[in-house]
């Protein structure tokens, strides 16, 4: 069936209108067209609506919508995997036209703190050296970090890299992330999720995205397993598994927040000594 739509799609764009685009025929366009325009020229040579259509396996009328109404989310994704625009320049004109590659762990996370952009960069504590070794075996030992308080220390590491807090406690998980750790889970807001008495696994390394689950360090030195239902740059809203209801923190309010993968039942749960 896959086979039969590319099929159509080609022999649809085939018959195309193929027109070269330019400034003066595209300026009634939807923008974010113009932009899709301008971006397969630049990036790959493409000269019409034709040869934009094939790139993206789309049909004569998918791509004539778009001109109208602007191009789908769907779309944007394609477009960026494709031919290589960013699908944030594409939908909002704020360079770079190009997609930039992602990059992971803690690298990743400086670069978002020091990009310019409408959003906040959340995680404001400087991570350790990213180079540290952790063995050629995706499972390692990650370690329990204690929540004394109902709350974790502002800065997770020392300078030289350690985590602090750091109990006798660990678990054998797979990561890629140096700075993953464990701590307990208190509550049950979160359940049946995640339930007290167990331990939600932590990768700061790893960027969060809506819908995710979070832990988020306050700067009155609450500690709080949520999930990320909102992110704008006034601010996030995170809500609860077990409880109704949302919380709402200003960028002002938050010292870090970090993405949580999984929760670690205590029999899984290992001690040093």
């Amino acid at each position: 069936m896959a086979l039969l739509n590319m099929m159509f799609n080609w022999k649809s764009n085939a018959t195309f209108i193929n027109r070269t685009f330019t400034r003066e025929n595209i300026r009634a366009m939807h923008e974010t067209m113009v932009r899709l325009y301008e971006a397969a020229k630049t990036l790959k040579g493409l000269e019409t609506p034709t040869d934009v259509a094939r790139a993206l396996n789309q049909s004569q009328q998918t791509v004539n919508n778009w001109e109208r109404r602007g191009i789908s989310q769907g779309g944007m994704l394609k477009a960026q995997a494709e031919i290589g625009c960013s699908a944030t320049w594409l939908q909002t004109g704020i360079p770079p036209m190009e997609a930039v590659k992602q990059k992971s762990g803690s690298s990743q996370i400086e670069e978002k703190l020091n990009e310019s952009s409408g959003a906040p960069a959340y995680n404001v504590s400087r991570l350790p050296d990213p180079n540290i070794p952790v063995g050629s075996s995706p499972a390692r030992p990650v370690y329990v970090v204690g929540r004394a308080n109902g709350g974790l220390p502002e800065r997770i590491w020392t300078d030289g890299g350690y985590l602090v807090g750091a109990t006798e406690e660990y678990a054998v998980l797979a990561t890629d992330d140096p700075h993953a750790f464990l701590t307990p889970i208190i509550g049950t807001s979160m359940a049946p999720v995640y339930n007290p008495g167990d331990f939600a696994f932590v990768e700061p390394g790893t960027e969060v995205d809506l819908g995710d689950d979070v832990l988020v360090r306050l700067k009155t030195g609450e500690t709080l397993l949520k999930r990320l239902l909102v992110r704008r740059a006034d601010g996030l809203q995170l809500g609860s598994y077990g409880e109704p209801g949302t919380l709402f923190f200003k960028p002002d309010e938050i010292t870090w927040m970090y993405y949580v993968a999984h929760p670690v039942r205590r029999k899984k749960i290992k001690t040093r000594f």
